[in-house]
């Protein structure tokens, strides 16, 4: 049903000629503006377990429980799961009372100062994860507005992925020739979906 993207590498970030001039100029000048975030930690079922060498739980503020599968490392401002600064503070909290810690733009934006307008993360995947359906912008706010408690935020969620080790991950879906072409040749999809919904999508594109 799904178009399979598949990866075997990780991706180096190339500095045009003008930026590797300037590099070391640029750190000398930021250094001080760094601050060490303790990131979130997410175990979902299908994290690698804690007892198992994984990003995840290498990077996770403590020592790694075995008992506990480790997925993803949040670093953001995301309610649900925060990252924070030394001070033991949220990065929201820290944001709030440093407005200009983050740049002159991400101050004055709709997002508001205390706020980042994105979610960095880390996944260590032992097993298939389930598939999501994201909303944009506009829907998501109207979400988040009727139900908080399922929708944390009133963000949409397009999202970059980077593979650093091999992985293999399905976007989007085939077109629907090809769909039907599969649930005509492979019966084990076809019983998946059922006889009803194959033969209704059949006859939907005249196959």
């Amino acid at each position: 049903l799904a178009r399979p993207l598949r990866s075997r590498g990780g991706l180096n970030r190339v500095k045009g000629a003008g930026e590797a001039k300037n590099s070391s100029a640029m750190a000398s000048n930021t250094t001080e503006s760094l601050v060490k975030l303790s990131p979130a930690v997410q175990h979902y079922a299908w994290g690698v377990q804690g007892s198992s060498p994984s990003l995840v739980a290498n990077m996770a503020p403590g020592a790694p429980d075995p008992s506990k599968p480790y997925a993803e490392l949040w670093m953001g401002t995301h309610p649900t799961a925060p990252s924070k600064v030394p001070s033991g503070d949220t990065l929201s909290s820290f944001l709030a009372t440093n407005p200009s810690f983050a740049g002159a733009a991400s101050a004055s934006a709709d997002w508001g100062a205390d706020r980042l307008p994105y979610l960095f993360k880390c996944l260590s995947v032992r097993c298939p994860l389930s598939i999501q359906a994201h909303p944009d912008k506009a829907l998501a706010a109207v979400l988040h507005k009727r139900d908080p408690a399922n929708y944390k935020d009133d963000n949409h969620k397009p999202e970059l992925a980077c593979a650093v080790t091999e992985f293999e991950g399905l976007c989007g879906f085939r077109p629907v020739g090809e769909i039907v072409q599969n649930l005509g040749e492979v019966p084990e999809l076809r019983a998946l979906v059922g006889e009803d919904a194959a033969k209704g999508m059949k006859d939907a594109v005249g196959a």
